[in-house]
């Protein structure tokens, strides 16, 4: 019963929407705007760097109060099933009708709270990326493949490993099917517009 509790703890604890909140404060709406997604990315973009990083740190560390709370209620195990669960919770959260972000912010937020410092190679790939081709979607994606094969090789424990590809598992499915709004290209096939949501994380090149 603990366990279940925990959980649901955990995933409301997830659909708290900082960035969309930070946005309706400026009288903005995020799910309005641009992709249509509510994440630290598009606070940044849609209310300038400073309230915008805030509003993605605030999201950034859900899964970490989540992992906090259940590390003092229930197992280690749990806490990290927790942590994906909010992560899920902050893609799908139910307080905006399951149209959430994409989760990069909080999925890392979750690696680190385990005691994964590997998560900065997730960081890390966000960064290159944006350095070196303008776009931070490929170079997180790749990050957070590393992480897990990281994880993997390195002995970690292998709750921790499980977390960590779970967690890329949960960012590709967010990617692949997560909320857009209705501006999709007519003239693609679905395996080029999949692709580029898998590797851009947008339907448009």
């Amino acid at each position: 019963m603990t366990t279940l509790l925990v959980l649901l703890l955990a995933y409301s604890i997830g659909s708290v929407p900082f960035a969309y909140l930070a946005g309706r404060l400026a009288g903005r709406d995020l799910l309005a705007e641009g992709s249509g997604g509510v994440s630290g990315t598009a606070a940044i973009e849609r209310l300038g760097k400073v309230p915008g990083a805030i509003a993605g740190l605030a999201d950034a560390l859900k899964p970490a109060l989540a992992i906090f709370i259940a590390q003092r209620l229930a197992t280690y195990e749990v806490s990290a099933v927790a942590g994906v669960v909010a992560v899920a919770g902050h893609v799908w959260p139910f307080t905006l009708r399951f149209r959430g972000g994409r989760g990069i912010g909080p999925a890392g937020g979750a690696l680190a709270a385990l005691g994964s410092w590997h998560m900065a190679l997730a960081f890390a790939g966000m960064v290159l990326g944006k350095a070196i081709i303008k776009d931070s979607a490929p170079g997180a994606l790749i990050g957070f493949f590393a992480t897990a094969i990281v994880l993997s090789l390195t002995g970690a424990a292998l709750t921790l490993s499980l977390a960590g590809w779970t967690l890329l598992g949960l960012l590709i499915t967010a990617r692949l099917v997560g909320y857009r709004k209705a501006d999709s290209p007519d003239d693609v096939s679905t395996a080029t517009l999949l692709w580029r949501r898998f590797l851009l994380d947008r339907d448009r090149p």
